[in-house]
């Protein structure tokens, strides 16, 4: 089938794109993290330096979770535009996508339980959605 006639093209195209953007400025921040936790664990002085020491360990460790994790929204992004129009990989970008909507649901659930952060939660799902449902349109148009 000709790929200009699968069902969820724009929509894949659209998403990673904005995947691949979200992702490089998420990646941005997580370096910019490793880099101020860093200065914080080596810039403590006196009595209370171990403070500074733990904060900025914290702060490195959150930053490479956050540099993973978008690891992942990068490589989707990319792959989703390359294959949008390809029938034949519509199947591993619904695999992506549902990875995507399982982890963004992980992120919500966590975020009730915590009491906070639930619309920015919630409002994660919506990208995940929309690419499992281009990809899903485009293995139906196969």
């Amino acid at each position: 089938m000709n790929g200009t006639e699968l069902k969820g093209k724009g929509i894949l195209k659209v998403v990673g794109i904005l995947y691949i953007v979200f992702a490089a400025l998420s990646i941005l921040v997580g370096l910019l993290g490793l880099l101020g936790g860093g200065l914080l664990a080596v810039g403590g002085l006196g009595a209370e330096a171990y403070i500074g020491a733990g904060l900025g360990f914290a702060a490195i460790l959150g930053s490479i979770v956050l540099i993973l994790s978008n690891v992942l929204g990068l490589v989707t992004g990319i792959l989703g535009v390359k294959w949008c129009a390809r029938a034949d990989k519509a199947q591993t970008l619904f695999i992506l996508g549902a990875v995507l909507v399982v982890l963004a649901v992980w992120s919500l659930i966590s975020a009730i339980s915590g009491g906070s952060g639930v619309w920015s939660a919630a409002l994660g799902l919506v990208l995940p959605a929309l690419y499992t449902w281009g990809a899903y349109q485009n293995k139906q148009s196969a």
